[in-house]
């Protein structure tokens, strides 16, 4: 029986390995005061009595006090598991083994005390203590192999729980009791043995030791608390940076859809919700739900300094999930590591890049890693959705033949440009352009290959244009340009050079060698000269490109002629006679230009004259709308391509006396009237309609009539040809004192003498840019002062003009 007793106090001994280290001293000395209360009352009423005994022989003794003090001392190791919290899956095994271990130490005791008294016999009642005690300490054993308890861990060593109260005054209580009992029944012989006193002093003693111990743990659980408290606060700080930062990222992110605002918020974003030193995302070029093996850097911050960094980070495979990396990099030219956390950006389960953050001086923890997963869902669904609204977008904005801008787009776009060009005081010039008989094109070669010709137009002009500049497939085969920042002279280089390089460029069939020309006609309308409103300016730009056509001028643009004329329009009463003019010019297409050359003209021919500034006003106006009566003329004569009978030229004779009354009618128009009314009168007296001569015909109205003969004579009608200059002017020179005012006559044919010499030069530069040999006489004749370009349709070389023409 002893020998069970050494292993029995072993096995208790080396469970104490699954004890928790927190407190262990104090619960040892708990256990310790416990036990020994039991031990001192076993001692005295049992071992003592028995150690005192003269019948029993010495080894009797120590046979029989061993029994007692081998089961104190397994109780003592019992205690201590019970009260050591020890792992959760091995408490039913104490239990038992506690258990087990009191039924042996209560048979032990009534045993040896039944033998002092000589009373004990086999079989007495106490015997089946040993054999339920054995079988609970075999049970305690094999608990755990039969019956484990699944799902339960060990607690952490390091943590905090509340003592319960029978365990917090048990070993006080026990050693109350215990002291108690033996004082009391010392004092019934009146006196108290010696044994008495050391036992007593040995459990003060421990109950001194427990509370030094009880000291000192409060003392390392209240720093541990006020660590854990600190660590706590500042985990809790952490913890709601990072939310507030993803609930700034989810607000920065969702409140746009340009991709380039979510790429920068999103950065922003992420270093703020976790506190990141730097910043990085990649991005694939299309979503996959396969692993890729790069993407593309789309943004880094923090990282300025640190190229081999991005370097590095670039080569890393874009993988699904989360990863920590040690990324190296050099640190005073030392080689140094930083932690590189890293997480896929999803969207609809697939994986479109990867975002990772670095610190230099903080590792992360697995709320970082979290954190961060949950950041790359919202950013990769932000920026997935950024991507799809972009391309929408491009696709609403591009026309799909030639991918520029289309027409809404560029309306847009135009209307952005003027703001800002009025904001910063900037020049904006706007180019129409026009593909030559594209439609005769189409029906030749058909409409896939007149798409390509599109295609090939829009790439010409994508390489000569500059990078600033807009381009826009306008309508069918309408170009138009935006060219930012750019005045009415760096406008027309560009369009030259448009020009050049679709002369050079053509089409070419794949099965061909033969070039096809391509031509483009060119209208320019440029702000603030022309307008200063978006739609007035392509309207101007779209007018002068079917004047460029109608000319085959090939590029023009308004003359300062033509800006101020429409700069009378916008005044109301004006407005109001030009729109009859314009109805005029509906049914006569001749009569809209003709005003407008007649008032070019007159304005020659009175800054020749010397006459009064504010005569040149009043010179615009009357000329503009000299022709305003025709509105009274009935169609069939107005439009007939013959010479008019007698009859209808008397008809067409009411047109001075009828846009007289209309002007007349008007506030403000009095000055213009002698012009309207007075235009057809000639010097000789056989004019119309108040067959006035001589200087009794207003000066304005004989200045009027001058330009007003030049202009129908060198116009192209139906029925005719019109004259060239030299011709139209040596009839204006031979007519002088009979037609014409001797003196207006003689200063037009010179001052048109002076612009057809500027003409020559203009000529003379284009030939010796373009290589060409022009006949330098025949350029001058026919180059008009109103535009950029010499009218190529009416090139000729021409014999010498009369001498009287050249030399008056």
């Amino acid at each position: 029986y002893l020998a069970s007793y050494p292993l029995l106090i072993s096995g208790v001994f080396l469970l104490f390995g699954s004890m928790r280290r927190v407190g262990r001293m104090r619960l040892l000395v708990d256990s310790a005061l416990t036990v020994s209360s039991v031990a001192v009352l076993s001692w005295y009423f049992v071992v003592a009595q028995l150690w005192r005994t003269p019948e029993v022989a010495l080894l009797g003794k120590l046979v029989s006090v061993a029994y007692p003090l081998g089961d104190i001392v397994a109780l003592f190791g019992a205690f201590v598991l019970l009260q050591g919290r020890s792992n959760r899956a091995l408490r039913r095994s104490f239990l038992c083994l506690a258990g087990g271990l009191v039924l042996l130490a209560f048979a032990d005791t009534l045993f040896t005390w039944y033998n002092l008294k000589g009373i004990y016999e086999t079989g007495s009642w106490f015997d089946w203590g040993w054999s339920f005690g054995w079988l609970l300490i075999g049970f305690a054993a094999l608990l755990p192999v039969w019956w484990p308890v699944a799902g339960v861990e060990q607690l952490p060593e390091h943590g905090f729980h509340t003592p319960r109260l029978l365990s917090v005054i048990g070993p006080y209580l026990a050693v109350a009791v215990a002291f108690g009992l033996v004082v009391w029944n010392d004092l019934q012989d009146g006196t108290i043995q010696v044994g008495v006193m050391v036992a007593g002093m040995a459990l003060v003693l421990l109950v001194f030791l427990r509370q030094v111990l009880t000291l000192l743990e409060n003392r390392n659980l209240t720093a541990q608390l006020q660590l854990f408290s600190a660590g706590l606060e500042k985990q809790v700080a952490r913890r709601t940076d990072q939310l507030s930062g993803l609930l700034h990222l989810t607000k920065a992110v969702n409140s746009t859809l340009l991709f380039d605002q979510v790429l920068a918020a999103a950065s922003d974003s992420i270093l703020q919700a976790l506190q990141a030193d730097a910043v990085v995302i990649q991005l694939l070029d299309e979503p996959t739900t396969l692993a890729a093996l790069t993407g593309r850097i789309m943004v880094h911050k923090g990282l300025a300094d640190h190229p081999d960094i991005t370097s590095f980070i670039e080569l890393l495979p874009v993988t699904d999930g989360s990863q920590l990396l040690a990324v190296p990099y050099r640190l005073g030219g030392r080689p140094a590591q930083a932690p590189y956390l890293r997480t896929s950006l999803r969207w609809q389960q697939r994986t479109v890049g990867m975002i990772g953050v670095l610190r230099w001086n903080e590792a992360f923890t697995l709320s970082d890693v979290e954190m961060l997963d949950s950041i790359g869902l919202e950013v990769g669904t932000a920026l997935e959705n950024a991507r799809v609204y972009t391309a929408a977008l491009k696709a609403a904005d591009c026309d799909s033949v030639t991918g520029l801008y289309n027409h809404r787009a560029i309306h847009q776009r135009l209307e952005q440009e003027l703001v800002r060009a009025k904001a910063q005081q900037l020049p904006l010039t706007v180019i129409m352009m026009d593909l030559d008989n594209f439609k005769r094109f189409n029906d030749t070669y058909g409409h896939p290959v007149g798409d390509q010709v599109l295609k090939d137009v829009a790439q010409v002009l994508q390489t000569e244009c500059r990078s600033s500049d807009i381009l826009a497939r306008y309508g069918g085969d309408e170009f138009l340009a935006v060219l930012p920042a750019t005045d009415n002279a760096t406008a027309l280089r560009v369009a030259h050079r448009l020009w050049n390089g679709m002369s050079r460029a053509g089409f070419r069939r794949v099965d061909e060698q033969r070039i096809v020309p391509v031509a483009l006609s060119f209208g320019l309308a440029t702000f603030p000269d022309d307008s200063e409103n978006r739609d007035e300016l392509i309207a101007i730009a779209d007018a002068n490109l079917y004047a460029a056509k109608q000319s085959d001028e090939g590029i023009r643009d308004s003359t300062p002629n033509e800006r101020s004329n429409r700069g009378l329009r916008a005044e109301g009463t004006f407005e109001a006679l030009d729109a009859l003019v314009t109805a005029v010019d509906n049914k006569d297409r001749y009569t809209r230009r003709h005003s407008e050359d007649v008032t070019e003209y007159a304005l020659w021919l009175a800054e020749e004259m010397a006459l009064a500034p504010e005569t040149l006003r009043i010179i615009r106006i009357g000329c503009l709308l000299h022709d305003v009566g025709k509105i009274g003329v009935p169609d069939d004569v107005l439009r007939k391509p013959g010479r008019l009978t007698d009859e209808e030229y008397e008809v067409m004779k009411r047109h001075p006396r009828l846009g007289a009354l209309i002007v007349g009618a008007l506030p403000g128009m009095e000055s213009i009237l002698d012009i309207v009314r007075s235009h057809h009168e000639r010097w000789d007296g056989k004019g119309y309609p108040d067959g006035l001569r001589g200087e009794e015909i207003p000066l304005l109205a004989r200045v009027a009539a001058v330009a007003d003969a030049f202009s129908a004579m060198t116009t192209d009608r139906l029925y005719r040809k019109g004259y060239d200059w030299p011709e139209a002017l040596d009839e204006i020179w031979r007519n002088s004192g009979t037609q014409f005012d001797p003196e207006a006559a003689a200063s037009f044919v010179r001052v048109a003498r002076q612009y057809m010499v500027r003409g020559a030069g203009t000529a003379l530069d284009a030939s010796a840019r373009s290589g060409q040999d022009h006949d330098l006489l025949g350029e001058a004749i026919r180059a008009r002062s109103h535009t950029h370009l010499v009218d190529r349709s009416l090139l000729q070389t021409t014999a010498s003009p009369p001498e009287s023409v050249l030399y008056s």
